[in-house]
């Protein structure tokens, strides 16, 4: 349980560095884009304008090459493997959207969309930061349930002509195996009860 809830906090730290990225570009090329949308014809300058274009290219170069990298892998993977997944069309979307902006920086032809590229990225990563948190609540409770369920077990080697036992690893038991349980130890699998009687507390699944 603690090995799976590490991971978890280093996947949501990372995460989070993407996403502050991707939002921190997006801010800042705003600033930017904003006042040549409001401007009106002629008010901005040809030299202003291309060295806005230039700033949003820059802010938006770590958004590309770090926040938008999964997308990126992802979409590279699944061409590997044969398959489409959504972040193909993401990643076609998002790269020819910078690819097209900055020929037209280049350029001075046509229009640049690092706004939009930036804001893209951000939204994307926040839905998928979100449902990581979904995610992460709805296992949960059923990873510390699994950590409560012990790891091994004594299986009885030739039952019931011998009560010799062997501590094996619960998950390597198959049906029909013998398992004994000693006083105060946790039933390691669903099984039926082999003795006469026996008593087990059932406080985890009732509460009482």
């Amino acid at each position: 349980f603690e090995a799976q809830a590490d991971k978890w906090r280093v996947e949501e730290r990372r995460m989070l560095w993407r996403l502050f990225v991707a939002a921190f570009g997006m801010m800042q090329v705003m600033m930017y884009a904003i006042p040549m949308y409001l401007a009106e014809d002629g008010e901005i300058g040809a030299d202003i304008e291309t060295l806005m274009h230039w700033a949003s290219l820059v802010l938006t170069l770590p958004v590309i090459s770090y926040a938008s990298a999964p997308f990126f892998i992802a979409a590279f993977r699944d061409v590997v493997a044969g398959r489409v997944g959504m972040n193909l069309p993401i990643s076609l979307g998002v790269g020819l959207a910078f690819v097209a902006s900055v020929v037209a920086t280049w350029t001075r032809a046509g229009d640049v969309y690092f706004d939009s590229v930036s804001m893209f990225v951000f939204l994307l990563l926040l839905g998928r930061y979100l449902e990581m948190l979904a995610r992460r609540r709805a296992t949960l409770p059923l990873d510390r349930l699994y950590a409560l369920a012990p790891q091994f077990a004594h299986r009885l080697v030739d039952f019931p002509a011998s009560h010799g036992s062997l501590t094996v690893p619960a998950m390597s038991l198959v049906p029909g195996d013998f398992v004994l349980v000693k006083p105060g130890e946790k039933v390691p699998v669903d099984g039926r009860l082999c003795n006469e009687a026996g008593e087990v507390s059932e406080a985890l699944l009732t509460g009482e």
